[in-house]
């Protein structure tokens, strides 16, 4: 193959392949009658060049990988160390394929997902719509109570962060359409009253707090099974711990105020008194003996 027709096969330039030469990255062929004949062990060693590259590495990056891979082995099985470097970057170059497949596969579905909203007329939120009904629900009680709408739209814009993040369980929908009128409309005081402990200082504070925690610790065990299958659902092991320690650097940021501090530390205490949830919560948070905070 000339210089050109390798360059075609692997979607770049004879002057890229230049470069990747001089870089020490592609072996120079030996030349024929005055030109440089590339084999297929050019073409794959080029193609895995371009799919790392494609990928976000830098050329020194490239280069790091690629003095990586393991010596060619004596000829002992019938196979050739040449051949063998060959099927190497081949077999390389096909992993990077699927994987790009994978990732443009689940683009797709994204997208899909948008379509259908729009479509449907509903808002480009990176959280299911049911849960940005449920929140625009709540808005309007608490509206309709008097109530201070930050903490409730502060709690909103946590989670289209986790949302964003692809950590909103699906299990998350079943349990907030359980709720019936009269459990919104206590939710709607729950966030009302929660909103009023930046009012309240020292001692009042914490003694409402921790009354606030207990009632919605009440509310959350009404639909338990539905609750517990959505901790089911969260990740374990290193990504459940990031996401446990995400949730609490956005609840402190989000409610500084230390009474509403001592509310999410009270209700956490009834959460892990309770045998179920407190094994779900720390099968997600970290090991048996962990609690789920820094």
């Amino acid at each position: 193959m000339r210089i050109t027709e390798i360059a075609d096969l692997a979607g770049t330039t004879p002057r890229a392949v230049r470069h990747y030469h001089r870089l020490g990255l592609l072996e120079t062929p030996p030349t024929m009658r005055g030109r440089r004949e590339y084999g297929v062990e050019h073409l794959a060693r080029l193609l895995r060049i371009r799919w790392l590259a494609d990928g976000g590495l830098t050329l020194r990056q490239v280069a790091q990988v690629l003095a990586s891979d393991p010596p060619s082995p004596a000829d002992t099985t019938g196979v050739s160390p040449r051949r063998e470097a060959i099927l190497r970057d081949l077999r390389a170059t096909r992993g990077a394929i699927e994987a790009q497949r994978r990732s443009l596969a689940e683009q797709a579905v994204r997208i899909d997902e948008l379509i259908t909203r729009v479509e449907a007329g509903e808002a480009l939120m990176p959280v299911p719509a049911a849960l940005n009904r449920f929140y625009e629900a709540l808005e309007t009680r608490v509206r309709a109570l008097g109530g201070d709408l930050r903490a409730l739209r502060t709690e909103r814009q946590m989670m289209q962060i986790l949302g964003s993040l692809g950590l909103v369980p699906a299990s998350t929908i079943p349990f907030i359409e359980a709720f019936d009128e009269s459990e919104l409309d206590a939710s709607a005081q729950q966030i009302t009253a929660f909103a009023h402990l930046t009012l309240t200082r020292d001692e009042e504070g914490v003694r409402a707090a921790h009354a606030l925690a207990a009632r919605t610790y009440e509310l959350s065990t009404r639909h338990k099974n539905l609750a517990l299958a959505v901790l089911d659902d969260l990740p374990d092991g290193a990504m459940g711990r990031a996401l446990w320690r995400l949730a609490h650097v956005l609840s402190t940021t989000g409610y500084p105020h230390p009474a509403q501090q001592a509310f999410a530390a009270r209700l956490l205490e009834l959460l892990l008194a309770d045998p179920d949830f407190a094994t779900t919560i720390r099968r997600s948070a970290g090991s048996a003996g962990e609690d789920p905070v820094p």
